[in-house]
This record gives C-alpha cells, sequence and structure tokens, in this order.
C-alpha cells in the first residue's frame, strides 16, 4: 500500500520471537481473486476498507533461507477509515513511511518488492 509519499507497513513477530516489518496482505483462499483477498486481508489486519485503484509490478522473490519462490503482487489503494492493528491476527503496529527510510527490520523481500514497484513508478 502506498501513497504518494509513503508505504504502509505492518509489524508482526516471527515463531522465534523477532520482530519484522512487512507489506499488509496475505495469500489467497480458493475462489478468492487477488483483489478480493487483499481486501479482506485488510479488514482482518487493519479493521478498514479499500478501494484499490491501481495494480502495481508483480514481483518474484528467491528466498534463500528457504528455497521458496514467492510471487508478491502490489496494489495502490485508497483506505477508508483510519487502520487499527489487530493483534489477535498478529499484527502489533502499523506505519506509513517512505521507501526510502524503512525499518531496519524490514523483511529483505519486501525491500526488493519496493525497489521494484518504485523503480516502475513514474
Amino acid at each position: 500500500m502506498t501513497t504518494g509519499t509513503g508505504v504502509l507497513l505492518v509489524k508482526e513477530r516471527h515463531s522465534d520471537g523477532d520482530l519484522f516489518w512487512t507489506l499488509p496482505g496475505g495469500g489467497r483462499r480458493t475462489g478468492e481473486s487477488r483483489i478480493e483477498a487483499l481486501r479482506r486481508e485488510m479488514r482482518e489486519e487493519l479493521g478498514c476498507g479499500i478501494v484499490v485503484t491501481e495494480h502495481a509490478p508483480t514481483t518474484v522473490y528467491a528466498h534463500r533461507s528457504r528455497g521458496v519462490v514467492s510471487l508478491y503482487h502490489t496494489f495502490q489503494c485508497s483506505l477508508l477509515s483510519a487502520v487499527t492493528p489487530a493483534r489477535c491476527h498478529g499484527i502489533l503496529e502499523s506505519r506509513w513511511v517512505s521507501p526510502a527510510e524503512l525499518p531496519p527490520a524490514t523483511l529483505p523481500q519486501v525491500r526488493t518488492v519496493l525497489n521494484s514497484v518504485c523503480e516502475e513508478s513514474p
């Protein structure tokens, strides 16, 4: 999720207790479109509705430590209300940040995705 000046990140906790920053969203359920999944994830994680305004580039990321390849489908959106992190879904905090000034604990794949999206933006 980006605005003209920033990107919306959420803080979560790995199973080992380490904190990390990532993009809101997640996987699709059977029968869901990408946009339906994003709308559901935003309601679950941040308690807000969205209007999708543009599909940003899809980024392929190969996780070095796990030997897994992920596709990150990103979208530009408008929020319909304020965000409220849902602790019951593991969301500890949310923050708008500049893509050039990401928090140190931002996941490497998120950095890759944001670099790709920012390169494609006019």
